[in-house]
């Protein structure tokens, strides 16, 4: 199964630390891995970096099976989506951090489907620009993953302050009135 991940992304620079390592599995100059970890074929990987690949739901079934995933790090890949967070169920037990930053297909929605990763310890949300209230996701995510750091979002960011609200509803009020003016 690790020899699949390797094949199917081998080309978008994907990094793994395997669990009992030190060292990052990293390609070399042409973008190739060396395949002397495959002596070893129960190797569990602890740590993924996919940032900027093109990974999707579908991709994500080759690591479904890596149950002492640790660590996956996906900033800035186009195609995670809703569907993709609903899938890391998968590592409830095992996964500790998530970098979801500049992801731009997350929703509010996809965000909900993170309360299965139980033991969750870190969470950043950082420039996902579908949440429009990044200070109400902050609030929900706090409250369906309570042992979790949420980073990239601000419990005062997008919500509505008293004095911009009490502005908000003296221009609707006089938009009506001037609206019934010219009736």
């Amino acid at each position: 199964m690790v020899f699949s991940i390797f094949n199917t992304i081998q080309n978008q620079y994907i990094n793994n630390k395997f669990a009992g390592q030190s060292e990052w599995l990293r390609p070399d100059s042409r973008g190739r891995f060396s395949y002397d970890f495959m002596s070893t074929p129960d190797t569990q990987i602890e740590e993924v970096d996919l940032s900027g690949t093109l990974i999707n739901h579908n991709g994500l079934e080759n690591l479904v099976n890596q149950n002492k995933l640790q660590t996956l790090s996906l900033p800035g890949c186009p195609e995670v989506d809703d569907w993709f967070l609903a899938r890391l169920h998968v590592f409830g037990e095992s996964l500790l951090e998530l970098d979801l930053s500049h992801c731009s297909r997350i929703t509010v929605g996809g965000l909900t489907a993170l309360q299965n990763l139980r033991k969750l310890k870190r969470l950043d949300i950082s420039g996902l620009p579908q949440l429009q209230n990044p200070g109400l996701v902050w609030i929900l995510l706090e409250e369906i993953l309570p042992h979790c750091r949420v980073t990239g979002a601000e419990y005062e960011q997008g919500l509505i302050q008293p004095d911009s609200q009490e502005q908000t509803e003296d221009h609707h009020e006089a938009s009506t009135h001037t609206g019934l003016r010219h009736l």
